[in-house]
């Protein structure tokens, strides 16, 4: 069997934004790009054995281990992606420009066999070179057809074409965003969406008249003044509940539904993953909600896209579906979930994709917490069939300068349970062995 290489960079849209695009104000948080960049690790669950797993900061050896002693048999690398010529503006390039610049003969490019598969998480800025200089296989859409169908206004103009409820209007200048959205603030609160906002990031809550003329003035000052203006205008929706479809659109055309997704956002950003129940589903089924998936895949592949997609989806209050929120044409959290689904396989076992957000000082250590998880008898493995699943190393203490106050990072974690009250002893037991291994849990 063929070998497949899986890598990417999560935050994609970081890498498909344009340099000449104004952006919305907003405070830097390095520390969350290492976070960001350590996600990679997570694409273990696409591979199959014998394939090659690539990641920019290495796997933690014990979390090596760890998945291989569940089944999974894949190779990967425990030391960093590094370029010791480039210096810190590596940070700045995705994992496909840092495999681009690699030596040939170095341990790293040494791992990609010729005429491998490339399944990448996302295709970027990069991706065409390293499948050229690696000699990878299939081919992909090119860069500017991915670049252009993730962005807000692509999305917004898909509702249209499918002649769906569109609240969305997008705006090319500062005058023409003021006005639009003076008008907007007439019948409520309204959202300035950044061509490629994501996870909570890039989206603006306007509730005040205030708040719109701060924004247009910040969007007018010298850090915008030269570039370009482009953002999406669009109405806060009364949301009940997210949810998300993933499917593929193969090279042919074929379009198939992978899987529904119920989601638990923290505000705009991730929250949680989870099955949705029998009512979301059976909802869906009445809104003819799949054949609008397909249709969305075709329209992608008449524009030239093939490959992973996620569409943001959300039940509304008023007990309408809003079945097009946000095309993502990537690989996403929720695809990951679904593909711990597939590994478990059990219809007795649910599933939820967690994060736990922390701050690690000195004396913390991956390796300990997993004999903790392991002593506290909820460390999952195939033959018990309930527990819990890390699935990263690196995100709890990205690399980085150290702070007196420690470091942030964050677990990503599968919860595998029977029933909620199983669900709630592993969510209580798992604070209990980060605390124990030297973790400071943040969230609330």
């Amino acid at each position: 069997m063929k070998t497949t290489v899986h890598c990417g960079s999560f935050e994609s849209e970081r890498y498909w934004r344009e340099k000449d695009l104004a952006a919305l104000p907003s405070i830097p948080d390095l520390s969350g790009m290492s976070i960001v960049q350590a996600m990679d690790e997570m694409l273990f669950v696409f591979c199959g054995s014998g394939d090659v797993l690539l990641t920019r900061y290495g796997m933690n050896k014990a979390q090596v281990d760890y998945l291989h002693s569940l089944g999974y048999a894949f190779t990967t690398n425990v030391y960093p992606m590094t370029l010791q010529e480039e210096g810190a503006a590596q940070e700045s390039l995705n994992i496909f420009e840092l495999l681009d610049r690699l030596d040939p003969e170095g341990p790293l490019a040494r791992m990609i066999p010729g005429g491998a598969s490339l399944s990448p998480f996302a295709v970027l800025p990069g991706t065409q070179n390293a499948l050229r200089r690696y000699r990878l296989q299939p081919e992909l859409p090119d860069e500017q057809t991915v670049r252009s169908v993730n962005t807000k206004s692509y999305s917004i103009a898909m509702r249209d074409r499918l002649s769906l409820p569109n609240v969305g209007l997008a705006v090319d200048s500062v005058q023409e965003l003021l006005n639009t959205g003076l008008q907007m603030l007439k019948k409520g609160p309204f959202l300035i969406k950044d061509e490629y906002g994501v996870s909570g990031k890039g989206n603006q809550l306007v509730d005040s008249e205030r708040t719109l003329r701060r924004i247009a003035g910040y969007l007018e000052s010298g850090r915008n003044k030269e570039k370009r203006i482009r953002f999406v205008l669009e109405r806060l929706l009364d949301r009940e509940m997210d949810f998300s479809c993933q499917f593929h659109i193969d090279q042919a055309g074929a379009i198939s539904i992978v899987s529904v997704q119920q989601l638990v956002n923290n505000g705009f950003a991730f929250g949680e993953s989870q099955s949705p129940g029998k009512a979301l589903l059976d909802r869906l089924e009445q809104e003819n909600y799949c054949e609008i998936m397909h249709s969305i895949g075709r329209n992608l592949y008449k524009d030239g896209y093939y490959g992973d997609v996620c569409v943001d989806s959300m039940l509304l209050r008023d007990g309408s579906i809003a079945p097009l929120v946000e095309i993502n044409a990537r690989k996403s959290m929720s695809l990951i979930k679904h593909s711990v689904d597939r590994y478990l396989n059990r219809e007795d076992i649910h599933t939820v994709l967690i994060q736990v957000p922390l701050v690690s000082m000195g004396q913390a250590s991956y390796e300990v917490l997993l004999q903790h998880l392991e002593q506290a008898n909820i460390l999952f493995f195939a033959e018990n069939g309930e527990g819990v699943i890390p699935l990263t190393s690196k995100t709890l203490h990205p690399p980085g300068k150290e702070h007196s106050a420690g470091t942030k990072g964050k677990l990503y974690a599968a919860l595998a349970y029977r029933d909620t009250a199983h669900k709630k002893e592993l969510s209580v037991k798992l604070d209990e062995a980060l605390q124990s291994s030297g973790y400071t849990i943040l969230r609330k």
